[in-house]
């Protein structure tokens, strides 16, 4: 992909915050959480309505003390990307905590693929912190932006720990990896509302009917691999948790759609944990389902 004049000033503009500490920028953050919140308003509406519609027992008072910890949390969230886009890895690596990496290990030392299903929780750019060392390609599954500058730079930045891969193109790679008896460890961030030509499955998912993906659980069981739900969640300002959690070490012994059923249900437990740390901006439930 060609890279843009906007792409260069955002590299450009980016570079000098590596010479300042995190804590400095969260200075910025919270000034830019002031402007969307108070200023601008951000899709409020978006985000009061899916507080609302997945968390009718809660009070208006509690929701609204979740959507103002969200809006906090989005802006670190901006903030902690563009600071790592240039900063050294020494200077980061201790910012993102790994919980039960061994299961991973193992299934690589099995001979297994790996393929990481995760949600919109936490802020799963960390993933760029990921530079262990394993017996696989590495590859961050995305879906392309509409805005090329945003698109090339999401792209490069997703490149530091292995392949950032475009979601059209994730099935031919992934599966040449596999006809080619080479193994690999794939992050796919699985929530995502498809395309309305593809509202083919559906689940009840934080008390809605919820058109999923279910390309994760085919490339899965064409390639052989084990899938493992993947926690992100902040544990403090500027520190992240991957927590590993096997879902199938092999998916095809699984049923049909029990895997995009089992990781639905994990997300929305870590969702109820953790519920100000969910991107609630998303318009996921746009499309109602037609009985």
């Amino acid at each position: 992909m060609k890279k843009t004049v906007g792409y260069y000033l955002l590299m450009a503009v980016t570079w000098p915050m590596q010479f300042l500490p995190l804590s400095f920028h969260y200075l910025v953050s919270d000034l830019f959480f002031f402007l969307v919140y108070h200023v601008a308003g951000y899709r409020k509406k978006v985000v009061e309505e899916n507080l609302a519609k997945s968390f009718p027992e809660k009070t208006e008072k509690e929701r609204k003390a979740i959507e103002r910890k969200f809006y906090r949390n989005f802006a670190d969230l901006f903030i902690e990307t563009l600071y790592f886009t240039h900063t050294p890895y020494r200077k980061t690596a201790k910012r993102l905590t790994l919980e039960n990496m061994e299961l991973v290990e193992q299934l690589l030392s099995e001979g297994r693929n790996v393929i990481l299903v995760s949600g919109h929780l936490g802020n799963w750019e960390y993933f760029q912190l990921f530079k262990i060392r394993l017996d696989a390609q590495k590859f961050f599954v995305y879906k392309r932006l509409g805005n090329k500058t945003f698109d090339r730079y999401y792209k490069q930045i997703r490149s530091k720990t292995g392949i950032a891969l475009e979601m059209s193109e994730t099935f031919r790679t992934l599966y040449s990896y596999f006809s080619e008896g080479k193994k690999y460890i794939a992050l796919f961030i699985s929530d995502q509302r498809p395309w309305r030509d593809y509202l083919k499955h559906w689940v009840t998912f934080m008390n809605q009917d919820t058109p999923v993906l279910t390309g994760t659980e085919r490339i899965a069981r064409k390639t052989n691999a084990a899938v493992v739900f993947t926690e992100i969640t902040s544990v403090k300002r500027g520190y992240q948790k991957f927590r590993f959690e096997l879902i199938a070490r092999d998916a095809n012994e699984m049923p049909e759609f029990e895997i995009t059923h089992t990781f639905m249900q994990k997300l929305e437990e870590s969702i109820r944990k953790y519920p100000d740390q969910y991107f609630w901006t998303h318009k996921r439930w746009k499309y109602k389902r037609d009985f």
